[in-house]
């Protein structure tokens, strides 16, 4: 379990990384890189014991990281863009807050239940950003 706390960890400092800098990118980049891991492990607990509560949040965490997916594609400033933004971003509360309860009704150690914790609040920190055109939706 060390090894996955210590990747979530990065992944957490690299999405706090994103919103202090401001940098959709990094912001992205965390959560892609956890909803991997979420993934991978959570394949494994398939594998072993064949419950399909595994599988399915292995594929909601895929979900995560298909919304996360790095690019940089530069958006335009426009309404659409920002209703895309949060929308995505009110997807990624929406996993994570799964994720709590999935840590307090299985075998996955308590303190992966702060991570997504956390996860589902940087994206609101996102959305105010948005909303409040604290953050430069565009790079030009």
């Amino acid at each position: 379990m060390l090894p996955q706390i210590i990747v979530a960890s990065i992944c957490l400092l690299i999405t706090l990384y994103g919103i202090l800098k401001k940098n959709r990118i990094f912001f992205n980049l965390g959560y892609f890189i956890f909803g991997l891991v979420v993934f991978l492990s959570e394949l494994s607990f398939f594998a072993q014991n064949q419950q399909s509560i595994h599988l399915a949040t292995a594929i909601l965490w895929m979900i995560q990281s298909s919304l996360t997916l790095p690019n940089k594609i530069s958006y335009d400033g426009s309404k659409l863009a920002k209703s895309a933004a949060i929308k995505i971003y009110v997807s990624l509360i929406l996993i994570n807050l799964f994720g709590i309860y999935i840590v307090r009704v299985s075998d996955v150690p308590d303190v992966a239940q702060y991570f997504h914790i956390l996860l589902a609040v940087l994206p609101l920190l996102s959305i105010y950003l948005i909303l409040n055109n604290k953050i430069k939706i565009t790079n030009h």
